[in-house]
């Protein structure tokens, strides 16, 4: 309560902000929302079209997204899109849980056993530097031709990111939760399933995140230099002969498989773990 220069008394509000309790505005969410995150992308792909049409970007080496569209098209009738398409899908997902799975299990043995994170951290320190794209030779010497060392080698770029922040998830632990959970007589075994797993996903699920797009970059590496089909070999190609226009259309479905595996492992961890929402 505080006085005016009429005497007149007034009242001054104190508490949380109003604005703060309403939380995100609608226009936000829905920029934040899957089909929200491609309006930038569609902008940007507006004023490419309106540049090309008005002679200010080259169509010979940027050619106009509706030429790429077309292009696109024209790939899928042919018949030659779709099951290039169809076998790197199949690479990308096998290549990563190839690298996922073993990298969970390796990153939370390294946070619970002290002895696993002294024998392996020091070799994961070293591999993880070396460009995983610089292993592809010796990969074929060992696995040959075709897809199999294509699919090893998104699993070792796909497993590295996984594995230290599944350790790092068992490690931010809040010991205290551990030590009340011992307390109450809970078994080595509850307090895994009850206690430190449920603490360390959202570190996993980041770590998760990034292997899925590393996946899709190491089958693409993979099948620009070793490859004889799927959609990065299939690029490689159309650069080889100049076919620019096709070149983009291919590019434009590799960003397109990326945005997807980011956009259905976020979903999937909202739809399952969206507790893990606040502080992932």
């Amino acid at each position: 309560m505080t006085l005016t220069s009429d005497s007149k008394p007034t009242t001054v509000e104190y508490g949380p902000n109003k604005r703060a309790q309403r939380g995100p505005s609608r226009a936000f969410r829905a920029m934040a929302s899957p089909w929200g995150s491609l309006v930038p992308v569609v902008v940007i792909l507006l004023l490419w079209q309106l540049g090309s049409t008005i002679g200010v970007i080259d169509r010979i080496f940027f050619p106009a997204p509706l030429d790429s569209f077309a292009a696109l098209v024209d790939l899928i009738v042919d018949g030659e899109l779709l099951p290039n398409l169809w076998i790197t899908v199949q690479r990308v997902l096998s290549g990563f849980a190839l690298g996922v799975i073993p990298a969970v299990i390796v990153g939370l043995a390294m946070g619970l056993l002290p002895w696993a994170r002294v024998v392996i951290d020091p070799i994961i320190s070293i591999l993880y530097p070396i460009p995983a794209v610089a292993l592809l030779p010796l990969l074929l010497v060992i696995f040959g031709t075709g897809s199999t060392p294509i699919i090893v080698l998104a699993g070792i770029i796909s497993f590295f990111p996984t594995a230290v922040n599944s350790m790092a998830g068992v490690l931010q632990n809040d010991v205290r939760l551990t030590q009340m959970g011992r307390n109450m007589g809970a078994s080595q075994r509850q307090l895994l399933w009850k206690v430190i797993l449920p603490g360390a996903l959202p570190s996993i699920f980041a770590g998760v995140r990034l292997s899925a797009g590393l996946a899709l970059l190491g089958v693409i590496a993979g099948e620009f230099l070793a490859g004889s089909d799927g959609i990065g070999s299939l690029t490689w190609q159309y650069w080889q002969v100049y076919q620019i226009t096709n070149m983009y259309a291919t590019l434009a479905v590799i960003t397109a498989m990326g945005f997807t595996l980011t956009t259905v492992t976020l979903r999937i961890q909202r739809r399952y773990f969206n507790w893990t929402e606040g502080t992932s």
